[in-house]
C-alpha cells in the first residue's frame, strides 16, 4: 500500500488491529503488524493508519475505476486519532478519507438531465412504477383518487393514478385543471430527480428522505435546491447520515475551504394549491417573517444557516409575488436574525410542450442575502 499521508487518520494504540469489518482478506503494515481483519478494499477509500509496533503510515488506495460507489459513508478526518480497541465496521458501509470523499463527490456530483421534457402516456406512467419499484423494493400503494386524502398520503402513487384515469377517459392535457397539473408536477419531479442524482454517495439516504414525504414536491424541494446551487456554482455537501440508508436532514453550502453553513428546508404552504389561501403582497411577506421567526431555535447566531421556503404547486402569479416578499421580509428583519445568511424560495414549475400530453420541468432557487448576516456569504448566485 503507498504511504503518502503524513497526518494518520487512525493511530494503533490497542493489542488487535485498528478495524474489525466483513470482508474475506486482512491488511498488514509492511513490518507484519495486523491493521484490519476482515479487509475489503471497497470499504476502506484512502485511510492512513500508523502502526503501533513500528509507526509507519499505511494508506488504503481510493476508490478502483469502474466500481460503484459505496451506498453509505462515514468520513475520516486526518486527526491521528488513537485507537484503544478495534473499531467493528458494518459490511455495508466503507469508511472514507476527506480528500477520496472530495474526489468522489466530483465523481458522484448531480447530472442535468439531457432533456427536461416528459411525455405522458401509460406506457410512462408504467415505467415510473417500475422505477420507484426497482429504487424501493414496493410497489406503489394505492391510494384514494380523492386529491384531498391521495396527495396528502403519497404524492406519486396518487399522481400515477389520477393520470392513468385521464389518458383511459381520453381528451386530456397535462395543465387542463389544477389536480392534472398537480400530478404531471409530482411525476416529472420525481424522474428528473432520479436521473440527477442516482450516480450520488448519498443516493439512497436521498430517496429514503424523498419516500417518507411520499415523493411530493415537498419531499423533493431540497436536492432541487441542491441542484441549482451546484449550477449556481456552490460547494454543497451533505451531512453523515446515521444507519442505513439514513435520512437527509438538510444540506450543507461550503463557505470556505473547511467550512460549511447548514441550510434547512422548511415546507411553506399555505398558499399551495388546491387548498391554499387567498394571497396578496402583504400576505406572503407575514407568512415569509412567520417562517423566520419560527426558524430563529435552529438558525440563529450561535447556529448561522441559510433557509430554504418550499411553497410547492402554487397559483400562476405566486412565484413573482413571493420572491419580493422575502426581499422585503429581509430588508425589514435581516438586521434581527443576524445568523440567518439568506431566505430562498425552491420553486419546482411546469412549462407547457409542444404537445397537450407532454409538459417542461424546472426549478429555481432565489435567495435573498441577509446583508447583516454575522458570518462570511460566500453564496454564488449565477
Amino acid at each position: 500500500m503507498a504511504v503518502t499521508q503524513d497526518r494518520p487518520h487512525f493511530v494503533q494504540h490497542c493489542d488487535g488491529p485498528v478495524f474489525l469489518a466483513a470482508g474475506t482478506g486482512s491488511l498488514s503494515c509492511a513490518c507484519g503488524r495486523l491493521l484490519i481483519q476482515g479487509y475489503a478494499p471497497e470499504q476502506f477509500l484512502s485511510i492512513a493508519i500508523q502502526c503501533g509496533d513500528c509507526a509507519a503510515v499505511t494508506e488504503t488506495p481510493s476508490l478502483a475505476e469502474g466500481r460503484s460507489a459505496p451506498a453509505a459513508i462515514v468520513v475520516a478526518e486526518a486527526s491521528a486519532e488513537p485507537c484503544i480497541e478495534p473499531i467493528t465496521l458494518a459490511a455495508n458501509t466503507a469508511i472514507v478519507g476527506e480528500v477520496e470523499r472530495d474526489r468522489l463527490a466530483g465523481l458522484y456530483a448531480p447530472q442535468t438531465p439531457s432533456s427536461n421534457t416528459y411525455s405522458f402516456d401509460a406506457a410512462f406512467l408504467d415505467e415510473t412504477a417500475a422505477q420507484f419499484a426497482e429504487l424501493t423494493g414496493d410497489a406503489l400503494p394505492s391510494v384514494q383518487t380523492e386529491i384531498k386524502n391521495g396527495l396528502g398520503r403519497h404524492a406519486l402513487a396518487w399522481s400515477v393514478e389520477h393520470l392513468r384515469q385521464r389518458i383511459a377517459a381520453g381528451d386530456w392535457a397535462c395543465l387542463d385543471s389544477t389536480e392534472t397539473s398537480i400530478a404531471s408536477l409530482t411525476v416529472a419531479a420525481f424522474r428528473h430527480f432520479t436521473a440527477t442524482w442516482s450516480q450520488h454517495l448519498m443516493f439512497p439516504a436521498m430517496l429514503a428522505t424523498a419516500a417518507d414525504a411520499g415523493f411530493s414536491t415537498h419531499g423533493l424541494a431540497q436536492f432541487a435546491a441542491a441542484h441549482c446551487l451546484v449550477m449556481q456554482r456552490n460547494r454543497i455537501g451533505f451531512p453523515p447520515v446515521l444507519g442505513y440508508p439514513g435520512r437527509v436532514d438538510h444540506l450543507l453550502l461550503g463557505s470556505g475551504p473547511r467550512d460549511w453553513v447548514p441550510v434547512y428546508t422548511r415546507v411553506f404552504d399555505r398558499f399551495e394549491l388546491p387548498w391554499g389561501r387567498p394571497w396578496d403582497h402583504a400576505a406572503v411577506r407575514a407568512a415569509v417573517e412567520q417562517a423566520m421567526a419560527a426558524e430563529a431555535g435552529r438558525i440563529n447566531p450561535k447556529n448561522p444557516g441559510l433557509l430554504l421556503l418550499s411553497p410547492g404547486a402554487v397559483p400562476g402569479g405566486f412565484d413573482e409575488a413571493l420572491v419580493p416578499a422575502v426581499q422585503a421580509a429581509m430588508l425589514a428583519l435581516g438586521r434581527r436574525y443576524r445568523g440567518l445568511m439568506a431566505v430562498a424560495p425552491v420553486l419546482l414549475r411546469l412549462f407547457p410542450a409542444r404537445t397537450p400530453h407532454a409538459v417542461q420541468y424546472g426549478y429555481g432557487l432565489f435567495p435573498s442575502v441577509n446583508r447583516h448576516y454575522r458570518g462570511d456569504t460566500l453564496l454564488m448566485q449565477s
